[in-house]
């Protein structure tokens, strides 16, 4: 910086010397010049090199923070999928339980139908019997009072008041 401060006060009374002004004016406009660059000087200093050392940095915060937000976003992307990834195994997992709990429950409810349908059958089959055998008590009574009355029938056509008494007699001798 002070290189070229010396070098502008060198050249700067060559430059204004040569428009050929009164040297008065040359004398004070160098000393605007000097006063000029001094003030610039100050305040670059002052307030310039502080505002671009902060701003350095903060750049340099700003980047080692995006560096931290970039390995925590990438530690989060891994949790995520790390959990992403047990959340499917535990997904599969239920699926094949739930598969196998609906297999048994199938079965079983097959198997307890089964069941059902036998018991049917093997009471459909005590009715049938029991039906077949109220029938066969129904049709011997029905036979037997038949068998009953023709007998009566032919009795009363074939024995007479004659008849009857001598079978009572013997009976009576029979018993005596």
């Amino acid at each position: 910086m002070r290189n070229i401060l010396i070098g502008f006060l060198t050249v700067a009374p060559f430059v204004l010397a040569a428009e050929g002004d009164h040297p008065n004016e040359l004398f004070w406009k160098t000393v605007n010049t000097i006063v000029l660059l001094i003030l610039l000087i100050w305040i670059i200093k002052k307030w310039g090199i502080p505002y671009f050392r902060s701003r350095r940095e903060n750049i340099k915060n700003m980047v080692e923070e995006a560096q931290r937000a970039k390995e925590e976003s990438l530690k989060a992307l891994k949790e995520a999928e790390a959990k992403l990834e047990d959340a499917q195994n535990k997904f599969n997992e239920s699926l094949k339980i739930a598969e196998e709990t609906a297999k048994k429950e199938r079965e079983a409810a097959v198997k307890e139908a089964e069941e059902i349908a036998s018991r049917i059958r093997e009471q459909a089959k005590e009715a049938v019997e029991i039906e077949i055998k109220r029938g066969e008590a129904e049709l011997r009574r029905y036979a037997a009072e038949k068998a009953l009355e023709i007998s009566e029938k032919i009795i009363k056509e074939k024995i007479n008041p004659e008849v009857e008494k001598e079978m009572i007699e013997k009976t009576l001798k029979a018993l005596s």
